[in-house]
């Protein structure tokens, strides 16, 4: 894939000259037994989940902030001191940061957080991705992901997948707080399931198996079988009702989202994905709207508020405001808090459009 991404800029190249410096002299040495470990995240889910998992043993520190376009940050050279500071860099991958990760990487003094080395991680090596392209891949598509749509935090099942990835890194890293780690990630997990299914649910099932069960439009059947469809509650429960409403999207942020909590998103308003609306592409998605009884159209914060102001004058829809990433909306400073707030979202839109 190419794009016009983010370029170094000429101020960045003198700091980073500055920084390579600096990191050509060894730090003071600290006495790492009980210092925390020194992490960098690319974006704020991933640096949310470290801090769930790592507690008071990580100092994490996160370069995109919640409220950018995650494709399009600019690299800085307080961020290359960060990586030559640090002991595990992690990023999304499937080229999310391709535009301005890679010149911060290659900038950095520190091997032990450079691709292969011990402290760096990609995490979307533990997903299944969605929509990976077929044939020849051009501009002609669009901004397409080779490697498949790289969203997938907004599935708290992948989330819990990186948690995981996550445990294990840090407890390679720091084996005398491994124990630590586990015990972490099992509370992490044990309040995402009471999330997703409530807390009667979570005690009874394996909530993970339950998702799936949604995923596929079996969950009420299999409840209803077993005596227990009046006991779903957490995001499941709220969302059960309204399976399989269509909706439109701005940019194509939300399929991981889509397919965990039973929508359907039916267009977008890029003609092609990273391509800008156009008045014909507005014109045709109206059409298509009306026809497909669509009432809601979610949208993130960087993107231009009047292609969906647009498209809420000419067809009734509600705007539903949502946080593609943690920190992206207030009360999303924390991964649970994202996926929560998204939800209810969606919910009160709903509801308010039957």
């Amino acid at each position: 894939m190419q794009r016009a991404r983010c370029q170094p800029f000429q101020r960045l190249i003198l700091g980073l000259i500055l920084v390579t410096l600096a990191g050509s002299c060894p730090p003071l040495a600290t006495p790492r037994a009980t210092a925390p470990l020194r992490g960098a995240a690319t974006v704020a889910e991933l640096g949310s989940l470290v801090r769930h998992i790592g507690g008071d043993q990580v100092d994490v520190t996160v370069f995109a902030k919640g409220t950018e376009d995650p494709h399009f940050v600019e690299p800085k050279p307080s961020f290359v001191r960060v990586l030559n500071q640090a002991d595990m860099y992690i990023q999304a991958g499937m080229d999310l940061e391709l535009g301005w990760a890679p010149v911060l990487l290659q900038n950095a003094s520190n091997p032990e957080v450079l691709p292969g080395a011990r402290g760096y991680v990609d995490a979307s090596t533990v997903i299944a991705p969605l929509e990976v392209p077929t044939g020849p891949i051009d501009r002609s598509r669009g901004d397409v992901h080779p490697a498949g749509n790289p969203h997938y935090l907004t599935d708290p099942l992948n989330g819990l997948k990186v948690a995981a990835l996550i445990r294990d890194k840090l407890g390679e890293l720091r084996p005398e707080q491994r124990r630590n780690f586990e015990e972490r990630y099992e509370a992490f997990r044990r309040r995402l399931g009471v999330a997703m299914v409530g807390e009667t649910l979570a005690n009874k099932y394996d909530f993970e198996k339950l998702a799936l069960l949604y995923e596929y439009g079996k969950l009420g059947d299999f409840l209803k079988q077993q005596g227990d469809e009046r006991l779903l509650g957490g995001w499941l429960g709220m969302l059960l009702p309204y399976y399989g409403t269509k909706v439109v999207a701005d940019h194509n942020a939300w399929p991981y989202f889509a397919r965990r909590f039973g929508i359907t998103i039916i267009g977008f308003m890029e003609p092609k994905p990273g391509i800008p609306p156009t008045t014909k592409h507005l014109g045709e998605l109206v059409n298509v709207m009306r026809a497909e009884h669509v009432g809601i159209v979610l949208a993130v914060p960087y993107y231009d508020p009047r292609h969906a102001q647009f498209l809420a004058q000419n067809t009734g829809v509600q705007v539903v405001s949502m946080a593609h990433q943690v920190g992206a909306r207030a009360g999303t400073g924390d991964y649970l808090d994202m996926i929560d707030y998204n939800v209810r979202q969606l919910v009160a839109a709903m509801r308010a459009a039957r």
